[in-house]
């Protein structure tokens, strides 16, 4: 079986025990030679700076390759093309160019004033700035701001215009559910790679409020799969994994030659999963 090639996705922690935590699931998923680390950029001023704070610390390490989100929602065209210049100094050649959130949940997003309107935008005044690997985002079950999945793809189509050059999709739990979105996208004319976004369950009631938020589906045999766990962490992990385990090697067989996990900074399940797809790598020598 061929390696697949992974990336991992790390969000600026809000205390000092979870940059510890960080650190250490940042060193544990090393061995599995990832791709990159992908650093999510928090919501207003302070979750910004966080993140920048985060991208630095990490740049510093010369094993790691990071990509940066960046975000439209909340900042002035000058403001984010500074952030990425910023970054650009640090070493930074991998970008996740998303729209962001609204700023108050469930309110309809509005632009800033002096910011870009939309991605497509963002993406297209990313790729004059230097020559960036530009991720976007894709959504299996539909973005929730999208009038149908028709919609959403010619959206996709003008990010790959504007200048991405591969997608990574929303969180999902059956394999159909990408399969059939990737040949949806093919048929659109959308032809840069599309990941598929996976993410261990490390729980249930959490996985829920982020489906709500962002309109992914959790089929009824998940939930069911969980029922009656929450006080029984190690069968509730154990759980997880074979659920994982199992969607990632069906999507092997269909020929997924690329993942990305979402590790919520806790590298236990991710790394359970990777071991079992035989992902691990010979650890290198000393030098």
């Amino acid at each position: 079986m061929k390696r697949p090639d992974i990336s991992f996705e790390l969000f600026p922690p809000a205390t000092a025990n979870g940059l510890d935590t960080l650190g250490q699931a940042v060193e544990r998923l090393k061995g599995f030679d990832p791709k990159y680390y992908s650093i999510t950029y928090g919501a207003g001023g302070s979750g910004q700076q966080k993140s920048n704070e985060l991208i630095a610390k990490l740049a510093q390490d010369s094993e790691l390759t990071l990509a940066a989100h960046i975000t439209l929602a909340g900042a002035t065209r000058l403001e984010i093309t500074d952030t990425v210049k910023s970054w650009q100094a640090l070493g930074i050649k991998r970008l996740v160019a998303l729209r962001g959130d609204s700023a108050v949940a469930g309110e309809v997003f509005v632009p800033h004033p002096e910011g870009f309107q939309d991605s497509i935008e963002l993406i297209a005044a990313l790729r004059e700035l230097g020559d960036f690997e530009i991720a976007v985002a894709a959504y299996p079950d539909s973005h929730p701001d999208s009038k149908s999945l028709a919609a959403d793809l010619e959206f996709l189509k003008r990010k790959q215009d504007a200048g991405a050059t591969s997608a990574i999709t929303q969180f999902f739990f059956e394999a159909d559910s990408y399969f059939q979105f990737v040949a949806a996208a093919r048929e659109a004319g959308i032809t840069i790679p599309i990941i598929p976004g996976i993410l261990p369950i490390n729980n249930i009631a959490q996985l829920t409020r982020f489906a709500d938020r962002c309109g992914a589906t959790i089929p009824d045999w998940v939930i069911k799969a969980f029922d009656g766990l929450e006080d029984n962490p190690e069968t509730s992990a154990a759980v997880a994994v074979s659920l994982c385990l199992d969607l990632c090697r069906e999507l092997i067989e269909g020929g997924v030659d690329a993942f990305h996990f979402y590790t919520l900074n806790r590298s236990p399940l991710t790394e359970a999963v990777c071991r079992l797809l035989a992902l691990q790598t010979e650890q290198k020598e000393a030098a």
